[in-house]
């Protein structure tokens, strides 16, 4: 179907400059990029940023819409609905949803989740109702002797676009502090009491050195022979970026160091960070920061991570005189460049022949927002 639409009087931020000018879409595709303004029927953007739709490769958002309160869970098709909601609100049009295999030893509620996640999405596509487009990342715990069981019957998913392997057994990688991960994590957060703690502290590290380093080979291997794009979460030190690089492993997903970042980028593995790290001013858990790395020009590309809305306010937050980008190169970093990694040459441009996934923005005392979005030539908000 056409949904031909002009738009005008805007600020384009194209690949490697702003221009004022008018956006044509015909068939849900750029058709062309002018300077100046349009004659005839157009929507007047008055001045107003258009950017392409961001493109978000991980955003924990969708569990917490199934899950709104510890032990409440909600219809997964409408949980998948509002949290598509809160993507196209965050400017964002393409998200790869971000769900949790494994952990099956200490959750086993988990799989249920994940089951419901899956049909939530796939129902909620089948009738119309998500706006952005959606993919599926699944996260596969490595510690869990399970996940490659939990994962074979999933893998082969259209929606399933992305795998991560990730070990968070306290005392390195994410979880360094091992206080921290117990006191705050699953005392505090999951309520458990201190002897429930200590065991799950002590079998996580037992299965982190028996379990993980060939479960971590079997669920990239798997992953590879479907096609599938596969990245390391929380790489710590060399040696774990070289583990990666030896299983083909093409993502770096926050990195905790600088050494890690860096071995990552010099090897050629793109390096993604979290826009509340950026935003925020440093990570929570005391890891490297999103910024420095941005400063050193090791960042390939921006996420959501827990707070959609962190891509967009983290990209105008990059133009500031504390980093120095200018505004087309940090708007890359939330949209062509994640969508290059994961293998999609149709999106993240302001440009003739891709997808006419756009977002208009106003910035109000420094704090930009997603006034009108498009996908495919469609107004969706």
């Amino acid at each position: 179907m056409s949904h031909d639409l002009v738009l005008t009087n805007a600020r384009m931020v194209l690949p490697d400059q702003i221009v004022s000018g008018t956006v044509q879409v015909r068939d849900g595709m750029i058709a062309s990029v002018d300077e100046g303004r349009a004659n005839g029927a157009a929507v007047d953007l008055e001045g107003d940023f258009l950017i392409p739709g961001l493109v978000d490769l991980h955003t924990d958002s969708l569990e917490g819409h199934l899950e709104p309160r510890k032990g409440v869970k909600w219809n997964p098709i409408s949980a998948a609905v509002s949290h598509d909601a809160t993507v196209i609100a965050a400017g964002i049009t393409t998200v790869f949803d971000a769900l949790c295999v494994g952990d099956s030893v200490t959750r086993p509620a988990q799989n249920e989740s994940l089951t419901q996640m899956m049909m939530g999405l796939a129902e909620a596509r089948r009738h119309g109702l998500l706006r952005a487009d959606h993919m599926v990342h699944l996260r596969c715990e490595v510690t869990d002797p399970e996940v490659a069981n939990l994962l074979e019957p999933r893998i082969a998913d259209p929606l399933v676009r992305l795998i991560s392997v990730m070990d968070h057994a306290p005392g390195h990688r994410q979880m360094k502090e091992i206080d921290y991960y117990r006191n705050t994590w699953l005392i505090g957060t999951r309520g458990m009491t201190e002897e429930e703690a200590d065991r799950e502290i002590e079998e996580m590290m037992h299965r982190s050195k028996t379990v993980a380093p060939g479960m971590r080979k079997s669920v990239s291997s798997m992953a590879h022979d479907h096609g599938r794009v596969v990245a390391s979460h929380d790489d710590e030190t060399t040696e774990h970026v070289t583990e990666a690089l030896e299983l083909g492993i093409e993502i770096a997903e926050f990195p905790t160091t600088e050494v890690a970042a860096r071995t990552a980028h010099e090897n050629g593995m793109a390096v993604l960070m979290g826009g509340p790290n950026l935003v925020r001013g440093g990570s929570h858990f005391g890891n490297v920061a999103t910024g420095e790395l941005a400063r050193l020009g090791l960042l390939d590309a921006l996420m959501s991570d827990y707070i959609m809305s962190s891509m967009l306010a983290g990209v105008f937050r990059l133009t500031t005189s504390e980093f120095g980008y200018d505004l087309p190169a940090a708007v890359a970093l939330a949209s062509s460049k994640p969508a290059r990694v994961v293998g999609l040459d149709d999106r993240g441009e302001i440009a003739p022949g891709q997808r006419a996934d756009l977002v208009r923005v106003r910035v109000v005392d420094d704090l930009p927002a997603a006034i009108t979005v498009w996908t495919g030539g469609r107004q969706v908000y």
